[in-house]
């Protein structure tokens, strides 16, 4: 697996950056089929100047993607909001690989 990290003009510390790594790694335990995820950290001016800290985290799961970001005070409390929303639609999107389709096709030729 691929994980890129991408910190535009925010000063983010290696430890973090190891606890956003071993989550992810939890993620891709949930889900075999994740190949790539890509990080982005960053500050930016909101409507809240408290919550300025944005955290994205991108899945890709062979063609698929999952998104989440979210904004909060510090990299930490976002992270650990964005790792919470990916575990959710990683559980939903095995939940639905895992139904039956929904038109049954056969290419069966009956004479």
């Amino acid at each position: 697996m691929t994980i890129e990290f991408h910190t535009q003009h925010a000063a983010v510390s290696e430890k973090l950056l190891d606890h956003i790594r071993s989550e992810i790694m939890k993620l891709a335990h949930l889900n075999n089929d994740i190949n790539r995820a890509e990080v982005i950290l960053k500050e930016e001016k909101t409507i809240i100047p408290s919550e300025n800290k944005m955290c994205e985290i991108r899945l890709t799961i062979y063609g698929d993607d999952l998104l989440a970001h979210t904004y909060s005070e510090n990299f930490r409390k976002s992270v650990r909001e964005v790792i919470k929303e990916l575990k959710k639609l990683i559980k939903q999107q095995l939940a639905k690989k895992n139904e039956p389709p929904d038109i049954m096709t056969s290419t069966v030729d009956v004479t």
